[in-house]
């Protein structure tokens, strides 16, 4: 009887496998088709396909050819993408940090989708951008509407937008981009003809009890009063809240990074459910922490490395969770619903998604800061709608009547008067010593690597029309000293015009001109400003000077919030 049913079941599997549709000569080819492609290469066909039994995009399939890419310049590629968000499925906001020149030896072949991480040269933040078509408007089938490029000039010193919104309460549609780098929140009309007002002071930043000013602020989000909420962010640690109007009521949070409840290290995602309550993914501390909307804490949980965070209309927290690359669907209460995703340059998979957006049809958006593209995922026909991200429904067009660790803003603040720009420049000339006594250090508790590591000594000379600066590091004897260190290394010279206009020096390690040292300097009558621009790298240095001492607010800032340091140092004049 055994060897009957062995005999059937054998049978069976024969007939089977001749009866695939996959042929012994198509079974041959299948492991040099799947090494042709790799793992983050191009399945044949327009959507992603699936295979086995991990489902790469859930319940959508990517829209391939969405949207056209059809503004960069010739010989130019989009570069990376801070955000997206759709005021409807027919008209969709994207904020892109520039165009990156295409390498002047590169082949492209008649497949390549056309965003940078499908060149296999690294995430698209590593290059240097040229700031254009930074604001563009959609539609449906991906046909550009509008280019702000009238406002590509306010993103020059930075390192592009960083994340896009529609108020969602506002019957007028506004426009609100987060720029992080300068230290700013714009807010626009919805033709993006006028920009209402900036939160924030362009190029400036300040600590985390500091409510005029942020420190690269991330994200935003509103109740349905107007009341609105910043993460701030990758240098500050805090939440602030502000009225309607952009008047700061109160912040929460920890003066340093921290780890404690209520506190942060990168609170970078934002998002405010209909219960008043205020989500905050806390990016480095890999978790989300929950708050009233006064900031006293509520509760918390795990949520990997979530870099954007976005409340859908049936009142789930959708994440990116940057560790798996994968999107999270969760409760208000952190059990995971829906998760799906993959790593990848091909469509369909992701790499590095900043900004998660969903309309009003359940069409899921998503802007990768690595890959260099911007996705829209569709839902599939036979989806099930609690798996699906359904974006909250704007205001009418028409407008209608509607029904701890916080500190709050002082109700009889009076603005401090501003210096008089005509006070003569004081004389900073002379040697100047670095006091470790007096001075905040690096978080590791030395004086910071690269760009972040300030002198320890500098000798300044000083005319009418420029300020000369040599310098000195802890970090010289090891790695020997010399005209300008390696690219990302801190320069051992510098001079500045005192004319307020920016002067370049070529990089002697780098002759590009992309990475030329940019500087300039600006004297408001009480404080010297001094900025350089390195490629991607970016510090700025305020100098008071105080008889005998220096004192500098120093930001040394890269592309990766790791990276950036923040810092108040002072020196001491030498015999």
């Amino acid at each position: 009887m055994r060897t009957a049913i062995a005999s059937l079941l054998v049978s069976i599997g024969v007939v089977a496998f001749l009866s695939s549709p996959v042929s012994l000569l198509q079974a041959s080819r299948l492991p040099q088709d799947r090494n042709q492609r790799g793992a983050g290469g191009q399945p044949q066909g327009g959507f992603v396909e699936q295979r086995g039994g991990f489902d790469i995009s859930g319940p959508y399939e990517v829209d391939p050819n969405w949207p056209k890419k059809t503004w960069p310049a010739p010989g130019y590629i989009w570069g990376s993408q801070g955000g997206v968000f759709p005021e409807s499925a027919d008209r969709v906001f994207l904020v892109s940090r520039g165009e990156i020149e295409l390498p002047k030896d590169l082949k492209l072949g008649p497949n390549f989708p056309g965003n940078w991480g499908a060149l296999n040269r690294g995430g698209a933040t590593g290059e240097v951008p040229v700031f254009r078509n930074t604001v563009l408007v959609v539609d449906r089938q991906g046909n550009l509407i509008e280019s702000w490029k009238q406002w590509d000039s306010l993103f020059e010193g930075g390192r592009g937008p960083h994340q896009v919104y529609v108020q969602p309460y506002d019957p007028e549609r506004h426009v609100w981009i987060v720029d992080d780098m300068n230290h700013v929140i714009h807010k626009f009309t919805n033709d993006g003809k006028t920009k209402v007002f900036t939160l924030g002071e362009m190029g400036v930043f300040g600590p985390n009890d500091d409510l005029q000013h942020f420190n690269r602020p991330t994200m935003i989000d509103w109740l349905p009063d107007g009341t609105f909420f910043v993460s701030d962010g990758y240098a500050n640690s805090r939440v602030v809240k502000f009225n309607k109007d952009g008047k700061p009521l109160l912040w929460w949070g920890s003066m340093q990074p921290a780890k404690g409840d209520g506190e942060f290290t990168v609170p970078h995602g934002i998002a405010v459910g209909d219960d008043r309550r205020v989500y905050v993914s806390d990016r480095f501390n890999r978790r989300i922490q929950v708050f009233d909307e006064n900031g006293v804490f509520l509760d918390k949980w795990p949520s990997g490395y979530c870099h954007s965070l976005s409340m859908s209309r049936d009142q789930h927290l959708w994440c990116y969770d940057g560790d798996h690359e994968q999107f999270v669907k969760f409760d208000l209460r952190g059990h995971i619903e829906t998760i799906f995703g993959r790593y990848g340059t091909y469509p369909g998979a992701t790499w590095g998604v900043h900004q998660i957006s969903a309309d009003s049809e359940g069409n899921l958006y998503a802007a990768e800061v690595f890959g260099g593209r911007t996705q829209k995922f569709v839902p599939k026909p036979n989806a099930n709608p609690h798996d699906l991200f359904f974006g909250r429904e704007l205001a009418p067009r028409t407008p209608v009547t509607r029904i701890s660790t916080v500190h709050l803003a002082s109700p009889n603040a009076v603005a401090t008067a501003k210096p008089n720009p005509n006070t003569p420049i004081p004389n900073f000339a002379g040697t100047w010593n670095f006091d470790k006594s007096k001075s905040q250090m690096a978080a590791s508790g030395g004086m910071g690597n690269g760009v972040a590591e300030p002198p320890v000594a500098m000798t300044i000379t000083q005319n009418a029309s420029q300020i000369s600066i040599a310098m000195k590091y802890e970090s010289d004897s090891a790695q020997g000293s010399g005209g300008n260190a390696a690219r990302n290394g801190p320069p051992t010279s510098a001079a500045f015009t005192l004319d307020g206009k920016m002067n370049q020096m070529p990089d002697p390690a780098d002759p590009r001109p992309a990475y030329n040292y940019k500087r300039i300097a600006n004297w408001d009558g009480a404080r010297l400003v001094l900025r350089t621009i390195h490629g991607l790298n970016n510090v700025r240095e305020v100098w008071v000077l105080e008889g005998n001492v220096l004192k500098l607010q120093r930001a040394a800032q890269t592309p990766g919030g790791a990276d950036s340091a923040t810092r108040d140092l002072v020196y001491n004049k030498g015999s």
